[in-house]
């Protein structure tokens, strides 16, 4: 799968709230449950997640399924990365990877269904920017994001964008690197007990796929 520096802007939310959720990996029963404690409203409010929406948890086509929702909008994670390389690019590396961390699941699907998927995994950006009602701006990126400054997120490189979906690199050094022109970057990918501030990066995965709560924030 070949990767670019695609970063979706979305408008400022007007009309409603904008949430952050992180990595799924497959909880949508769990999803809905936390979003009707939220009153979210499905006509105004939106819902970005840090990607992994699928493997590990029990409803991973449900969670592809989302894509398709107006109100829904992800990065992609290193899980759909795997999915399509396997699959589509017929990468024996990546699909015994894949298989050994939760992507058994496909065993049990329509093949037929497949090229949609693709399509629509293929579609996810990088990265999301989005910017709350007080002019505060924030970046979505599934794992890392390695340089100093946001605005240079079009010139990273391959490896570069390899690291945004697969990075651990700030997250194992506890690193209070602080990324110029973006209040907040907000990551999953690592699990933490709890979410976990550091410098201007926010990690939200608390591994839900282990029957833990997701992590759902308002910006």
């Amino acid at each position: 799968m070949k990767l670019s520096a695609s970063k979706l802007t979305l408008p400022v939310n007007t009309s409603g709230r904008d949430f952050v959720v992180g990595d799924l990996h497959g909880c949508v029963d769990g999803l809905y449950q936390q979003l009707q404690q939220l009153n979210f409203d499905k006509q105004q409010d939106r819902l970005i997640c840090v990607g992994d929406l699928i493997d590990r948890g029990p409803q991973s086509q449900r969670a592809l399924e989302l894509l398709e929702k107006p109100w829904f909008f992800s990065v992609l994670g290193n899980h759909e990365y795997l999915m399509v390389n396997a699959l589509k690019y017929h990468n024996n590396q990546d699909k015994m990877l894949w298989l050994q961390h939760g992507g058994d699941w496909i065993t049990s699907t329509d093949p037929c269904h497949w090229p949609d998927w693709f399509c629509a995994i293929e579609a996810m950006p990088i990265a999301i920017e989005v910017h709350n009602a007080s002019g505060l701006a924030y970046g979505i990126v599934h794992a890392d994001y390695p340089l100093n400054d946001w605005h240079q997120f079009e010139t990273l490189t391959e490896h570069e964008l390899k690291q945004c979906i697969w990075g651990r690199t700030h997250f194992k050094e506890r690193s209070q690197h602080v990324v110029a022109n973006v209040d907040c970057l907000v990551h999953g990918h690592n699990i933490s007990e709890q979410e976990l501030q550091l410098g201007n990066r926010l990690y939200i995965d608390q591994g839900a796929y282990l029957g833990n709560p997701l992590t759902i924030k308002q910006l």
